[in-house]
């Protein structure tokens, strides 16, 4: 087990910076999940931390020691691969005791190794069988076991989960979640899927263009984004956004003129807004509800119902903004009415035109 810190951490590939000067502290123990959307640099940031890409500028420790020039080998660390990476060629014991017979190590060390993670992953009665008699989550528990019997300081995981089916993924992220409680050992999780960053990190990475826009628990980052990127990518569905216009400042509170006339005062940190400013205004699918219960309500046509069991989604458009509903499923939308829809204020985010949040403050009664 081991700390990870990243300081002031650049990629360039020729005289493309990928990565732009990224500070990252990760504690010993923490599973951390890198997210973002593709091309964003959470999987270039990863092979720098494995050594498998060299770093441009700036420095690696785990564990306190610098590695930052170091070999992928010497640093402690294992690497478990989207495309499972197994030898075909090889049985499921073969393919965990490869890299310990590479070692030098003994026989025994090697058995005690391959038995002890295979009792773990539940792959005891695969141990003779060749990954093209195992199914994809199967393999995936080989490629995790490979990394196992090394007991490396650091987990990595690049994408681990892509190519098993939606049922598949929600069993392995029980079980990586599972295998981090039972380890204790820091994980590094590299995934574009919000979802599963929710369920599984301690803390979230987001990533953008090469750098890091927040930092903090699913939680945290579900309730305060720092912006309105991290607002529309953490959540799913995702954010509901609508243009508003500060009609209004007072002590402490914002007016805003919303759509069709209708007017609503927050209370917020004032400080930089100005009379006439136009926002966007957050609000989650989730944070929708049927009726006028809430304290401001908007009507758009339900062009889209879809029914699920127990939840239903109703998906609209208003002045030109595509509005979601996230509602029970025992709710009764029909596709093509004009239904009202009402939130609280305490769900509203406000965000200003370039993307940052304005901090938000409780009402008094």
């Amino acid at each position: 087990m081991a700390d990870v810190k990243l300081e002031t951490v650049v990629k360039r590939f020729g005289a493309v910076e990928t990565i732009h000067g990224v500070d990252l502290d990760i504690k010993n123990g923490e599973f951390i999940v890198f997210v973002g959307p593709s091309g964003c640099g959470k999987s270039t940031l990863l092979r720098l931390i494995a050594g498998l890409e060299e770093v441009s500028e700036g420095e690696i420790f785990i564990d306190g020691d610098c590695v930052t020039d170091a070999k992928a080998s010497a640093r402690g660390i294992a690497m478990v691969f989207q495309s499972y990476a197994l030898y075909p060629h090889m049985t499921v014991y073969e393919n965990m005791s490869f890299g310990l017979e590479v070692a030098g190590k003994s026989k025994e060390f090697i058995e005690a190794r391959v038995n002890e993670a295979a009792e773990i992953l539940k792959l005891n009665e695969l141990l003779d069988r060749k990954p093209r008699q195992l199914s994809g989550g199967q393999r995936q528990r080989v490629a995790i076991g490979r990394t196992i019997v090394r007991q490396p300081k650091v987990f990595l995981f690049d994408e681990p989960l892509s190519n098993l089916d939606a049922e598949l993924r929600v069993q392995m992220r029980i079980e990586i979640s599972r295998l981090h409680e039972k380890l204790g050992n820091t994980m590094i999780y590299v995934t574009h899927d919000q979802v599963e960053a929710m369920t599984m990190a301690d803390k979230i990475v987001v990533l953008r263009d090469g750098a890091i826009e927040q930092v903090g628990t699913p939680m945290a980052l579900y309730h305060t984004p720092a912006n309105k990127f991290v607002a529309g990518f953490i959540g799913s569905p995702k954010m509901n956004f609508l243009p508003v216009t500060i009609k209004a400042l007072g002590d402490k509170t914002v007016t805003l003129a919303l759509t069709d006339c209708e007017e609503i005062t927050l209370a917020v940190d004032t400080a930089g807004l100005q009379p006439g400013q136009p926002l966007e205004m957050g609000i989650r699918p989730e944070h929708l509800t049927t009726g006028s219960s809430g304290d401001i309500s908007l009507s758009f046509p339900a062009e889209v119902v879809e029914e699920l069991g127990g939840t239903t989604y109703v998906y609209g458009t208003l002045n030109g903004q595509t509005l979601t509903a996230e509602l029970d499923g025992d709710a009764i939308v029909h596709k093509g009415d004009v239904e009202e829809f009402s939130f609280n204020k305490s769900r509203v985010h406000l965000f200003t035109d370039d993307e940052r949040a304005v901090t938000m403050l409780e009402m008094s009664a």
